[in-house]
């Protein structure tokens, strides 16, 4: 372990950095407080041993430094001093000491206490990884839910939209053959027009008012393509309420083979709408690969997940592409944008739950984590390439088929 030796006085230092190493901690030393808080900032230490009065800043101001710096774990501050008095010691540790020694050190004694030091540092290390586990663990419960709604809502909606989509293109199917009938009976009449007007003239003159009247012409050219127009965008409806269905195949915990291309296509239907909002130009690029084993529903989420913040992090006119292609691992997806891209301080955290860039009440910062996890299940990676104001790259590589995973039932022509 660390530890950070701020001591002006040199024998004593000596002695302590001869004998920290000599019980195998990496020391890095120094001969006040001004210089420990420049080795603090670079790089901060879990271990401090520093010396209460020292020139320039002494070793209170250097606690107080360290506390408020926020550091992301825990340090443990041993407080050198000769000092013995309660009172001072009583400053020091409100200071934020946590434990001191009296000068001249006993080695066996500072042994001791680097060794609660330790303990202490460790207990934090293990609390902070349960704690991790915990926002995993809460974060996949939440979003475990928010798939399983999302799953009943599209299946009702399927149900709900497909009914009324059949009725209506079936009545038009029929309504286009009984039309294109009555036009034929129409075109008969109109047939013998000039024999009617030579024997009821009134009639004939009725007749034609009535067509002029309604646009006969009109109706009879553009009817035809009236109709197909109207059976194409109900075919349309009924296509997005299937992607709709095939992406929200959410609660599918069982292995099954996924197309990858077929599924870029179908979540970028599902996000069409985001698409136009943003005015975004959204490319495919669909590569020569193979079917991958995996949870189907998970994967789409995952892809989901990325095309969306790829479309709210681009700017109106610019670009997002999706592309996929074989690698060594097996399969790997790109999402690429040119948008704002992600700040370094932040790319080491956009994958932990709940820690998001967007605007308090924008988003819960759920998805980055649910993705890492859900590709991190199936034995692949993602990687993220961004720069500021450039964009960014999302990689999802993927296995063709998990490990230790069996093979679902049913057969399958690869």
């Amino acid at each position: 372990m660390r530890v950070l030796v701020a001591e002006d006085g040199l024998m004593m230092r000596r002695l302590l950095v001869r004998a920290l190493e000599g019980w195998e901690y990496d020391v890095t030393e120094v001969e006040n407080g001004a210089e420990a808080w420049e080795a603090f900032e670079k790089e901060p230490f879990r271990l401090v041993l520093t010396d209460w009065v020292m020139p320039e800043v002494d070793g209170l101001e250097l606690i107080r430094r360290i506390r408020a710096a926020q550091a992301p774990f825990y340090v443990y501050i041993i407080l050198l001093t000769a000092k013995s008095e309660k009172e001072d010691l009583v400053v020091g540790m409100e200071v934020g000491a946590d434990d001191f020694l009296v000068k001249p050190v006993d080695h066996n004694e500072l042994r001791v206490r680097l060794r609660e030091g330790e303990r202490i540092v460790r207990l934090e290390q293990e609390l902070a990884e349960q704690n991790r586990q915990l926002r995993e663990t809460q974060a996949a419960l939440v979003q475990s839910e928010k798939l399983a709604s999302l799953g009943q809502m599209a299946a009702g909606m399927a149900h709900e939209i497909n009914n009324p989509i059949a009725l209506v293109a079936n009545n038009l199917a029929v309504l286009k053959r009984d039309i294109s009938a009555a036009f034929d009976l129409l075109d008969l009449y109109r047939s013998i027009h000039s024999d009617l007007l030579q024997t009821h003239p009134e009639l004939a003159q009725q007749a034609a008012e009535l067509e002029e009247e309604c646009d006969y012409q009109w109706i009879r050219t553009e009817s035809p393509q009236l109709f197909d127009r109207s059976l194409a965008g109900l075919n349309r409806v009924r296509d997005i309420v299937q992607n709709l269905r095939s992406f929200a195949r959410l609660d599918e915990a069982e292995l099954d083979y996924l197309d990858v291309n077929s599924a870029l296509f179908a979540v970028s239907q599902v996000l069409h709408h985001e698409v136009d909002l943003q005015q975004v130009e959204l490319r495919i690029d669909p590569g020569d690969i193979p079917m991958i084993l995996c949870e189907p529903g998970k994967i789409q989420q995952v892809l989901h997940h990325l095309l969306l913040n790829a479309i709210q992090a681009s700017e109106p006119g610019s670009t997002v592409t999706m592309r996929s292609a074989r690698c060594e691992e097996g399969v790997r997806i790109d999402v690429e944008d040119h948008g704002c891209g992600i700040s370094s301080s932040d790319l080491a955290h956009i994958f932990e739950p709940f820690f998001t860039t967007r605007a308090v009440g924008s988003g819960q910062g759920l998805g980055l984590a649910v993705s890492y996890g859900i590709v991190r299940d199936h034995g692949g990676s993602i990687q993220v390439r961004s720069q500021l104001g450039r964009g960014s790259t999302f990689s999802v590589q993927l296995p063709i088929r998990p490990l230790d995973s069996q093979t679902p039932g049913g057969s399958h022509e690869d």
